[in-house]
Parts: C-alpha cells; structure tokens; sequence
C-alpha cells in the first residue's frame, strides 16, 4: 500500500473518530431550480431526442419530497425544502394559469424558501409564498431579504440573490458585498449556519464561494447546471448545489452538523433523477394537473397559418425551420443577427395548416428572447463554436462558409452580414434564445455582450405571431450555412 493511500486512510480514521465522538445532529436540505412552470410528466428530450426517457415532474417531486420529509422525521433530523428561482414561465399550465399551478405546487410541497428567479419578477410574487431576496427592490411585493430558520436546535439563516441580468428590478449588482452584509446580520440573528440560496448561475456560485468567506453553502439556479456531487471551494470549504431545471432531477444534501461547536464536520449530497419509471407519480395531484391543463390549452388546436411544405430540422447543417425560426426572431427584436441551437427546435413544422401545439412543440423548452450588442470579432467566436461541434447554430441575417477539416477556431472562412463582410471592431445587434444567453454548450461567449435584455416573451410565440403575419409560410434552404471543404 502506498504512502498516499495509507495517509487517506489514517485521515479517514481520524474523521470518522471526530464525528462519532461529537454531539451530532442531521439536516437535510433537499433543492430544487428553474422549474419553469415544468410540472406536467414529459420527456427528456435533452438526454435522447429519439427515445426520451419519460419523466415524473411535479407529481413525482411531491412523492420524493413526501418520502425524504417522512425519513427526516423518523430520524429526528431536521428538514428544509429549497427553490433557487425561475419557477414560472415555460411549460403549460404552470405559464398558462397566472402562475397559480407552480403556487398549488410550492404549497402542496411545503417550501420553506423560494429564491426570486428573473421570469418571477413578471409573475405574481404577491401570492404568500415564502420569497427571498437580498439585492432586488420592488416595492408592495412579499418578498424578504433573508431568512432564519431552527430546525432541530440548529439555526439556518438563508440570504438570497437575483441575476444582475435582472436590470429592472436589481438593487445592488456586487453580489460579494451584499453576501457579505447578509452573512453579518444573519449571524447577528444567532445564524449557526449561512446558505446562499442563489439565482445567478454556477459561474458565479463557485466565484461567491472561493471569494466570500462565511457561506457554508449555495443553493444555486439560473445556469441549470446539474452539480454531483456537490462542489466544495478549495478557499472557504463553501458547499454549492444546484439540480437539473425543469423538475427532472431533485438535489438532496444531508449535513452533519457538530452541536456543540454548531460547525458542519461531514455532508453528502447527489441528485435524484425524476424519471417516470421509477418514481411513483402523486395521484390527487395528477388529476388536478389533467384537469388544468385540458382548461389551460383550450385553444391550442386552433389553426394560425398555414405552411407550403413541411419543415424540417437538422442539427448539423441548415434547416428550413432553422430559417423561419431564427427570421422570426430577427424581424421581432429589429436584429442584425438571429442565433439559435439546432438541438433547441424540438418538433418540425408540417405541410398544411399549422396550430399553435405545433409551435408548442417546436419550442417547448419554454425560452424566450434575449438581445445584445455583440463585436465582430465575438460573433465570429459565436460561429466558430458553433461549427466545433455537430449541432451548429441556426442563423438569420449573415452567410457563413466554413471547413470542418481545418483546426478548431479557425474553421469559419467567411461571414457576411447584410451583403458585407462581419467588420471585427463593429457593433452587431444580436438576438438569441435565454438558453444561450446563459452561455449553456460552450457558449460562454454570449455572455460578455453589451447591454444584454431579456425580452420576458417565449421564443414560441414569437414564432407563432410571425406565422400569423406571414401565412403561408414558405422557408426553405438559402444558403446561409456553407460547408466549404475543398477549399485550402
């Protein structure tokens, strides 16, 4: 046995000892984020576009919810239940219904602390929900700075924190410095424990963990960024979670909490798939979802234009629903530049008379549009990512030819931007998805644009206003994306 192995184990040893030799007490904290209105069963189209694996969703999360509180319980530990954001908007009825499915939700599961996310701000915050929010002013609202909980004789304080993408709303964009205020009047309160329940991404998580000490752990969302196991900050030993969006996946994290000296000394934490086969849906609350929705899409059927042919997707070239979905986003925001992940077009549009559930389906990711000014230089970066991988973007108002057999970041040979070719120091308005907007893919590049907005309206109904105007549509491949190979 080596010396690293032998030292592993004597620090094994020796932690082992600590914990059972301390006064211990148990406090699980099980999480969730950007639910999106998510509470439908449906299908993880992300993991398997031809066969997605069913999920459970809302009816499954009260089950898993309902089990662990129980375990909690019986145990003699403490439980929290936890939401960092971005509950509304995205998937019917939770959209469709002045957001009071996910509050039926968040009530029948019994949440403690529900994170401010940025679409919540267009949504009804006055409903007695538990909200928290540490860096956002909106008068009338019933909403928190912080919070203190005691939960087995222990003492949770919990802070909270909106994206600074947030512009109408945010206070204060330093998110260290109003961690750091909350932390001292949370301890001030007799906090034991800080948790940072977060709506900022997990960029910015694992940067407020190394850079403000005092957060013993982060409950993240906005990036839905599934964490597991948990990261822990080499600097502070801050514990930062986040689960997968839209109710596929819970996050449960089991602290072990010292009661005398009231430090955490030991933790797990893993996240727990919802998928349908395997996790009992909720009855009661199954009935009341179908009844909801058969009332919420009362209307989807309905005829909103008609298409010449059918429409099809593709991931690896240009797509005629490429066209018509990135032309509608252009003509909507008055860009230079449409963007859009091929993988993001869920359904293809069918020859003849077209519904509203047809453009549901062929968004149904529930994202909206976000515009921002962008360099030459960076739109070319967008592009050359774009072509690294097999799922390119999607485009409207620029050509591009590239060779896919030349070195990665160098693959894009020509752009062409309203008949001219992209200027490197210019300044392009470009409109995209709030997916990618996030940077999600590797696309970390739409980050660092000027004067980013999120529209708050769904990509869906863009695209379904733009068929209303322009029936019969008749999108077909124009050359936009250009394979050039043969070229040296």
């Amino acid at each position: 046995m080596g010396s690293k192995h032998i030292t592993w184990l004597f620090l094994g040893l020796v932690l082992g000892c600590v914990i059972a030799r301390a006064r211990v007490q148990h406090l699980y904290i099980v999480h969730t984020n950007d639910i999106q209105g998510a509470l439908l069963p449906n299908k993880a189209f992300w993991m398997n576009r031809d066969f997605p694996p069913p999920l459970a969703n809302a009816p499954g999360a009260l089950t898993v919810i309902r089990e662990l509180r129980a375990e909690a319980a019986q145990k003699g530990y403490g439980f929290l239940l936890l939401d960092a954001g971005d509950a509304f908007r995205g998937k019917t009825p939770g959209e469709l219904s002045s957001s009071q499915a996910v509050v039926d939700y968040f009530n029948r599961a019994g949440y403690d602390a529900i994170e401010l996310g940025q679409y919540d701000c267009l949504s009804d915050t006055n409903s007695g929900m538990p909200w928290i929010c540490s860096n956002l002013q909106i008068a009338g609202r019933n909403i928190r700075p912080n919070r203190l909980f005691e939960q087995r004789g222990i003492k949770i304080g919990i802070f909270g924190l909106i994206t600074k993408y947030a512009k109408s709303a945010i206070k204060d964009k330093d998110y260290d410095a109003v961690a750091s205020d909350q932390i001292a009047k949370l301890r001030r309160q007799g906090a034991d424990i800080i948790v940072g329940l977060t709506s900022i991404g997990y960029r910015n998580d694992k940067r407020l963990a190394d850079d403000v000490a005092g957060v013993d752990i982060i409950i993240g969302g906005y990036s839905r960024t599934g964490v597991e196991p948990p990261y822990e900050s080499p600097k502070n030993h801050t514990i930062v979670c986040q689960a997968y969006s839209r109710l596929s996946a819970i996050g449960f994290l089991d602290l072990v909490v010292d009661t005398d000296t009231r430090h955490i000394i030991g933790y797990e934490g893993h996240l727990i798939n919802l998928y349908g086969e395997e996790i009992p849906k909720d009855p009661a609350y199954m009935r009341y979802l179908d009844s909801l929705k058969a009332k919420k899409e009362k209307g989807f059927d309905k005829v909103i234009g008609k298409s010449v042919r059918e429409l099809v997707r593709c991931e690896d070239r240009e797509s005629p629903v490429g066209n018509l979905v990135t032309d509608a986003m252009r003509e909507f925001t008055g860009a230079d530049i449409a963007l859009h992940n091929s993988d993001g077009i869920t359904a293809d549009i069918p020859c003849g008379e077209i519904t509203y559930r047809d453009i549901y389906n062929l968004a149904r990711f529930g994202n909206t549009v976000v515009t921002g000014e962008y360099a030459g230089r960076q739109v070319r970066e967008m592009l050359e990512v774009s072509v690294s991988s097999n799922r390119i973007l999607q485009v409207s108002g620029l050509k591009m030819g590239y060779a896919k057999k030349r070195p990665l970041g160098s693959r894009v040979l020509s752009v062409v931007v309203g008949g001219e070719a992209l200027e490197p120091d210019r300044l392009y308005k470009v409109c995209t998805n709030s997916y990618l907007a996030t940077g999600k893919s590797g696309f970390g590049v739409f980050q660092t644009g000027k004067h980013i907005s999120d529209s708050g309206v769904l990509l869906r109904d863009v695209v379904a206003d733009y068929i209303r105007r322009n029936s019969p549509v008749n999108a077909r491949i124009q050359g936009r994306i250009v394979l050039q190979d043969s070229r040296p």
